[in-house]
């Protein structure tokens, strides 16, 4: 007999999210997420096979479900991006570059994040740069502590 499944996937993993704010990749455990959401570690070793299977599933989630928040370019990007620069966020981001399976995802999220702005400014060529910009700030901010994103989007903007 099959047991209903209590926490849909979605809900794992926004709780894996939130741990992996918190603790980082390397710092995730089965129990810290299971706890999270009020499942048992086995539980989530029977939908995700493992940590990787986990994380890799919050990858693709997160680039399956990327969304542009309404309004403004640069504010819906300035909303889009809080926390990235958090600590667990960053180390996720070393997972992207130096994994093939973690980088597809992070691929898939880059490319569906510049369709999105090319659809709501309806320029494909300063749709790429204001990606570019974004993820060049996001950068700049996890190296020098300082948020440049909204001043520096506006400049490239007022550029054009």
């Amino acid at each position: 007999m099959v047991r209903p499944r209590t926490r849909d996937d979605e809900t794992i993993l926004r709780a894996a999210g939130l741990v992996i704010a918190r603790h980082g990749p390397a710092g995730v455990t089965l129990a810290l997420v299971a706890a999270e959401v009020g499942l048992s570690p086995a539980t989530l070793v029977q939908r995700f096979g493992s940590k990787r299977g986990l994380l890799l599933a919050f990858a693709r989630h997160a680039a399956a479900s990327v969304t542009l928040p309404p309004g403004d370019v640069v504010d819906a990007l300035v909303t889009l991006s809080a926390g990235a620069t958090d600590p667990g966020n960053l180390a996720f981001f070393q997972l992207d570059l130096t994994d093939a399976d973690f980088r597809r995802h992070a691929a898939d999220h880059a490319r569906r994040l510049e369709e999105q702005i090319r659809d709501r400014i309806g320029d494909p060529v300063l749709a790429r740069l204001i990606l570019l910009t974004h993820n060049g700030s996001l950068v700049d901010a996890a190296l020098t502590g300082v948020s440049r994103l909204r001043d520096d989007l506006r400049a490239l903007l007022e550029t054009r």
